[in-house]
């Protein structure tokens, strides 16, 4: 779908859902509230905002896989308000927890006990889970990125476990716009779900066939983001190149010989097989 079925929907929402005039900034799903910003970065932004580090803080980062590959976009985040590592410091001011690509952190209770808020990065977590606990929920804060989710071209969420409001996130004519969105797509979230788990497996499947392993082990409850397949002595920087200019959405998962792929709910088998032929052209 593109953005312009997200306005359609925006459009049509406003005829019947009383919730878009309500004046709120946030929608409430499992007696959480859900504020609506911009984008994922601005949503850990508003984090940020509230947790107030001064510049020679430090926020830990932990990641899913131990990888030490991070997103541009959150280290120029967290850089706008002061320092980060990938160790817990004398500085640590808090613990950023990204559960990478879908694939949920395993370690959760553990790091409660250092006694620093603790902030769960689930930008494409939306809907993972492990052991019957939702990623998000264990933290002190949650971000989200609704264009990592849904189809459309914007949006984030952030959410505090501690009954925190956030003001300011998000102007008022977006925010209908995104609670519009959220509101349809949220409840298509079981298809959304099913839709992502049929691509994983068709791409661990067709990538093991062609003798590519995936990356990632999928476990009960995990709802991926991305496929990521091992690719040892590849020449991955040109790999993106090559694919991108092809118009698929991918990258190096920096740090390891692996690369990632799109596992979307509105891709098919033919994607699948249109991508993978074009790496097996690009090994030979």
């Amino acid at each position: 779908m593109s953005p312009f079925t997200s306005g359609y929907q925006f459009r049509n929402h406003k005829l019947w859902s009383n919730f878009l005039n309500d004046g709120l900034p946030y929608v409430t799903v499992d007696d959480r509230r859900f504020f609506f910003t911009p984008s994922g970065t601005s949503a850990l932004e508003a984090v940020f905002n509230q947790i107030n580090p001064a510049p020679e803080d430090e926020i830990w980062i932990v990641t899913t896989s131990g990888n030490h590959y991070i997103s541009g976009c959150v280290t120029r985040t967290i850089e706008k308000f002061c320092r980060w590592s990938r160790q817990k410091t004398e500085k640590s001011k808090a613990i950023l927890v990204n559960h990478e690509f879908g694939f949920v952190y395993d370690g959760m209770e553990e790091l409660a006990a250092h006694n620093l808020p603790v902030i769960e990065d689930c930008a494409y977590s939306m809907y993972s889970s492990k052991n019957g606990i939702k990623a998000g929920t264990l933290g002190d804060y949650a971000i989200y990125s609704m264009a990592k989710m849904f189809p459309i071209q914007a949006g984030g969420l952030v959410v505090s476990n501690r009954n925190r409001e956030f003001t300011g996130v998000c102007e008022p004519d977006s925010r209908k716009y995104f609670k519009a969105c959220f509101h349809y797509y949220h409840q298509q979230r079981q298809q959304i779900i099913d839709g992502r788990l049929k691509i994983f497996h068709l791409f661990e499947e067709k990538f093991r066939n062609a003798g590519l392993e995936p990356r990632f082990e999928l476990q009960d409850g995990e709802v991926p983001g991305a496929f990521l397949f091992k690719a040892p002595g590849w020449p991955l920087d040109e790999l993106k190149v090559f694919l991108q200019k092809q118009g698929i959405e991918c990258s190096v998962f920096y740090g390891e010989d692996a690369f990632y792929l799109p596992c979307h709910q509105n891709m098919n088998a033919d994607h699948i097989d249109y991508i993978l032929t074009l790496i097996k052209y690009f090994k030979k």
